[in-house]
C-alpha cells in the first residue's frame, strides 16, 4: 500500500506558520493518532483516489453547461482586490472585530458581490489563501469546509435580506416591525454561532497544476435553512471557468459554546 501525501496545509498548520481551525485539536503527530483512554472518533471518512491526469475517457459537453446557473462569475480585478481588497463589483468580507472562534476564517481571503447577491439566494465568491500560498490539490477539502462570515445573507431569500439591511418605515406596520427586530437580533447572534458538518461529499472534477493556483471562484447555494439543520451546494471553479471539485453538505446551526466549553472525557473513547 503506498503512502497517501499529508496534507501540507495542516503541517504549516502544526508548525505555526497558519492560524489554527477554528477551536480544533491538534492530532497527535505518530500513529495510532489518538489516545484511547480519552479520544472521542467524531469523524468517519471513506475516500477513493485516481490519478485524474491520467484519464482518457469520454467526454462530452452537457445541457447544463449551457444555462445561466453555469455561468462564471465576473472575473475581478485581481490586483485591485489583492492590493486594496475591492474593485468595483468585488469586496473582502471582513469579519467583524476579533473573535477566538473565527480563526480558520484568518487563513483565507473571501471576495464577495458588492451589490448583493447576483443571483438571489446564491453566494458567489472568489478565494485566495491568505499566506499567500497557492491553493493544491490536496487543499480542496480545506476550500470546501471555507465559508465567509456572511454567507448567511447571500442564502436568505432576498426579501427577508431586504427587510434585514434597509431602514426602518415609519409606515410600516407592527407586524413587519416585529420581523425586522427578530431578524436583526438573529444577525447579531451570528457570531456566536456554530456550523458544524454532519456529512460531506467531496468530487473533484479536475486535477489542478501540480503547483496549484491562486484564485478559486466557488458558488454556494441552500435548498433548505429550518430547525437548526441546512444543506449547501458547492460549485468551485478555475478562473479559466473549468469545474475543479463538486461537494454536497449536511450542517447544523449550533452555538459555539458547545464547540468551547468544558467536556468531560472521563469515560471510554467513543465512536
Amino acid at each position: 500500500m503506498h503512502e497517501i501525501p499529508r496534507y501540507t496545509q495542516l503541517d504549516r498548520i502544526r508548525e505555526g506558520k497558519l492560524k489554527d481551525f477554528a477551536c480544533s485539536p491538534i492530532l497527535p503527530s505518530s500513529a495510532p493518532w489518538i489516545t484511547s483512554s480519552v479520544s472521542r472518533c467524531t469523524v468517519l471518512a471513506y475516500t477513493t483516489h485516481a490519478d485524474l491526469r491520467s484519464f482518457a475517457g469520454i467526454s462530452l459537453p452537457t445541457g447544463y453547461e449551457g444555462t445561466p446557473a453555469a455561468a462564471l462569475p465576473p472575473l475581478p480585478d485581481f490586483k485591485a482586490l489583492k492590493t486594496i481588497g475591492s474593485d468595483g463589483a468585488w469586496e473582502e468580507s471582513k469579519v467583524p472585530g476579533p473573535s477566538r472562534f473565527v480563526r480558520s476564517l484568518l487563513n483565507w481571503h473571501f471576495y464577495l458581490p458588492r451589490a448583493g447577491a447576483l443571483t438571489p439566494g446564491v453566494l458567489d465568491m472568489w478565494i485566495r489563501l491568505a499566506s499567500g500560498e497557492c491553493i493544491t490539490q490536496s487543499a480542496l477539502a480545506y476550500v470546501a469546509v471555507s465559508f465567509p462570515f456572511n454567507l448567511h445573507l447571500f442564502l436568505a431569500a432576498p426579501e427577508l435580506r431586504q427587510l434585514l439591511e434597509s431602514q426602518q418605515d415609519p409606515g410600516e406596520t407592527t407586524e413587519k416591525q416585529a420581523q425586522r427586530e427578530e431578524l436583526q437580533e438573529k444577525n447579531k447572534q451570528r457570531a456566536a454561532l456554530l456550523f458544524p458538518t454532519v456529512v460531506m461529499n467531496l468530487e473533484a472534477k479536475t486535477a489542478l497544476p501540480e503547483e496549484g493556483v491562486e484564485w478559486l471562484a466557488v458558488r454556494i447555494t441552500s435548498k433548505q435553512i429550518k430547525d437548526g439543520r441546512f444543506d449547501l451546494d458547492m460549485l468551485i471553479r478555475d478562473v479559466e471557468g473549468e469545474i475543479v471539485a463538486l461537494s454536497h453538505h449536511v450542517a447544523m446551526i449550533l452555538s459555539v459554546e458547545r464547540n468551547v466549553g468544558k467536556r468531560n472525557f472521563s469515560g471510554k473513547a467513543v465512536l
